[in-house]
């Protein structure tokens, strides 16, 4: 949509959802607006995300034209996406530890953060073309010839990345209250840091390497990280589940990155952030979707029987995924930022 619309008119809306969605949140304190605040966070985020990220490549090209075979751009987005996530919980926790009204210390926090950016935004120049034909369109999904394969290999990664991402988070309060007998708020947002900021720190040291090194690093670590989970459960130590959701982080955040880097290779010049928005698409219902299924696997299950099984499902797709993405030839360093002319 930012393609035909312009990024700032994509970005705007968002963050101004996102501020009513903080101000619901500490006005309406019961459960109707817990779920008006989430779904109003959950629009902003999807209206956001891949426009942001396109937005960031665009502006580096604007800047930098000479530059087209830099990697920076995609290591901010990627770094910046997992790095918020990481800061979330870090400071909810905190608050929820220390501040007698953490839901309004936290969202007040929010609130402002986010008109801070809604200023940036607003003195940030529009890096796409808004006169184009109007009988001319860019289209919203294309991709280059024989990149469906490609694409739908990046979606998986996406998904499977975020997948842990999202089932360790969901998993963490209850595990470390019962399981690891920790009552701290501050260790559960600790934990949560750990784990989103290993995969943005990866991707940071590791993002200038080839990109099959990063997948395969990423492929390695991944399913490390989930067995030491499970290893955990069994034999619960404090250190060894925070070294295990660190590993298991940064190994997201490399076959996230990897993810991001295919889908926005493939995908042709003026439908870049469409491509980009339903790999987010897919990425997001691998962060919601397990986490459904394993509260219904604990039903039936001992914890640390079904994290077993989801650390093997999730390891195992993960490998395939990458094994997938390897066969076609990858990108050159900066392939996303070389894709970054505006339409025309």
């Amino acid at each position: 949509m930012s393609d035909r619309l312009g990024r700032r008119r994509i970005i705007v809306p968002a963050l101004l959802v996102g501020i009513v969605a903080s101000v619901v949140l500490i006005v309406w304190r019961d459960l109707p607006g817990l779920i008006a605040g989430r779904i109003l966070n959950g629009v902003g985020l999807g209206l956001m995300a891949s426009t942001a990220t396109t937005y960031l490549h665009d502006l580096h090209h604007e800047a930098r034209p000479e530059r087209t075979g830099s990697v920076l751009p995609g290591i901010v987005a990627t770094a910046a996406n997992l790095g918020g996530l990481a800061s979330g919980p870090l400071v909810a926790g905190a608050a929820a530890e220390w501040l007698p009204t953490p839901l309004i210390t936290t969202q007040a926090i929010f609130t402002l953060a986010m008109a801070v950016c809604l200023a940036l935004v607003l003195c940030t120049p529009e890096t796409v073309d808004l006169e184009l034909p109007a009988a001319e369109p860019p289209s919203r999904f294309v991709l280059r010839p024989g990149g469906r394969r490609t694409f739908g290999a990046a979606g998986a990664l996406g998904a499977f990345a975020f997948a842990t991402l999202g089932l360790i988070s969901s998993l963490g309060a209850s595990v470390l209250h019962g399981t690891l007998h920790t009552d701290s708020h501050l260790v559960v947002g600790l934990a949560a840091f750990l784990m989103f900021g290993s995969a943005a720190a990866a991707q940071l040291v590791l993002g200038r390497l080839p990109q099959p090194r990063v997948l395969t690093v990423g492929a390695v670590v991944f399913p490390v990280g989930l067995v030491l989970c499970a290893v955990a459960l069994y034999h619960p130590a404090l250190w060894l589940y925070l070294v295990a959701v660190s590993l298991s982080g940064a190994g997201s955040g490399l076959l996230f990155k990897g993810g991001v880097e295919r889908a926005g290779s493939v995908a042709e010049p003026a439908s870049r952030a469409g491509v980009l928005a339903v790999f987010f698409v897919v990425a997001y219902l691998g962060i919601s979707l397990p986490s459904v299924l394993f509260s219904i696997a604990l039903r039936h299950f001992a914890v640390q029987t079904a994290m077993i099984g989801f650390a093997a499902v999730l390891s195992c797709g993960a490998v395939v995924s990458v094994v997938v993405a390897l066969r076609d030839r990858p990108p050159g360093p900066g392939a996303l930022s070389a894709q970054s002319a505006r339409p025309s």
